[in-house]
Parts: structure tokens; sequence; C-alpha cells
């Protein structure tokens, strides 16, 4: 004969159909091994914000670089000293001549070149000229170049006068109205003397402005 089994009375079922769902989502009983759900929005920030520490670094001291000594290098040399030229040094006018062609000019007279003088000298014309008036004069010592009488050019220039250190060039000049064919307003003789360092005129050189009467252009 099978046991009677005993019946919940209706009411009590159905109190408890409602009280254990509740309990199991409040975590009821002691052996439960799940983590709580954490329903405070606080807790929740609390939790996230919560970062574990780095571990203490080791203090390790700087070591300071050693000092470095400071050493000046002086600036390379932009020039070179050039030994003054040798006076005796052979010189023929097919180089001269080349030097003033490397320059743009031709040789206005090859009478004015005296090999044997110390202080030599060609009057040259500048090549793209059309007029000719362009006109420099070139001189050397031994067989070097050493410098025009003056930077810029000249409408007329004529060797009048020549010695073993020196040389006369004569400059036609101009009135403000004059053609550069035809200068109006005179001459003006300029030596030039090697003094064995360098090339000094010994007399004024004519203005080259074109607004002045005594210009030589």
């Amino acid at each position: 004969m099978s046991p009677s089994r005993s019946r919940i009375p209706a009411p009590l079922a159905a109190a408890l159909a409602v009280a254990l769902p509740a309990c199991l989502l409040a975590g009821c009983g002691s052996g439960s091994s799940d983590s709580p759900v954490v329903s405070d929005p606080q807790a929740t920030a609390t939790v996230t914000r919560t970062v574990t520490a780095p571990p203490a670094s080791t203090s390790t001291t700087a070591t300071a670089p050693a000092p470095t000594t400071s050493t000046t290098t002086p600036p390379p040399s932009t020039g070179t000293t050039v030994p003054p030229p040798n006076p005796s040094a052979p010189l023929t006018l097919r180089t001269a001549e080349a030097t003033l062609d490397r320059r743009g000019f031709a040789t206005l007279t090859e009478r004015d070149f005296d090999p044997d003088q110390t202080l030599k000298v060609l009057v040259g014309v500048r090549r793209s000229a059309p007029s000719g008036r362009e006109q420099q004069a070139f001189f050397f010592v031994g067989d070097r170049f050493i410098g025009t009488d003056t930077a810029d050019t000249s409408g007329a220039i004529s060797v009048t006068g020549q010695g073993d250190d020196s040389v006369t060039l004569t400059y036609g000049l101009y009135k403000p109205s004059d053609p550069l064919d035809d200068p109006s307003d005179g001459s003006a003789d300029v030596t030039y003397h090697w003094t064995g360092a360098k090339l000094v005129p010994t007399d004024t050189i004519p203005p080259s402005s074109t607004q002045v009467a005594g210009s030589r252009r």
C-alpha cells in the first residue's frame, strides 16, 4: 500500500511560488559560489575606478655626464698667402695677351709691351663693346698679372711713358656732351709705380662719371 502523499494547502503553495524566485535572485543560502550582482551605480563606479598600482620602481641615481672640454677650432683660412712676383721671371707677349683674352679683351697695340721691364703693360679693348671705347690697362710683374689701372673701363687710354718699374697712361677726357669717340676736354697723365709689393698711382685718376667735365668715361 503506497504511503500517502501529504498535500500542501493551496494558500501555502501560492505563497511559496512567489517567495522562492525572489530568494533565488537575492542569493539565499550560504552555499552559493556565484559572484553577487552589483546593482548600485556608485558601487559600479567604484569598482571601475579600482586599479592595481604598479610595483614600485627601484630608485636609480642618474649619473651626470662627464664634463666636456670646450675646444675652439679656428676657422679655415679664407685666403692663401701669395708670394710676391719674381721680377726676373720671363713673360712673352702671347702669354700676356692670353690673360686679356680670358677676361674678354683684345690687345689695343702690341707696341706697348716691353718684356725687358719689371713692370709691363698692355692696353686692352673689351670685345663686346661695339665702339671700341671700353678700355683697360693690364699690368704684369715678372710672369704674373697683378691688376688693371681702374676697376671700370675708360674711353681712351694710351701708354705715353715707361720706365723699369713705372708706366704713364694718358686718359682722353670728355665733356658731358661729348660723343664717346670724341673726347674734347683735353687729357690727363697718370703714372703707375710698382713698389715691389703693390701698384700705386702717383697722380689723381680722372673720374668716370658722364655727368661731369674732365671724365674719362
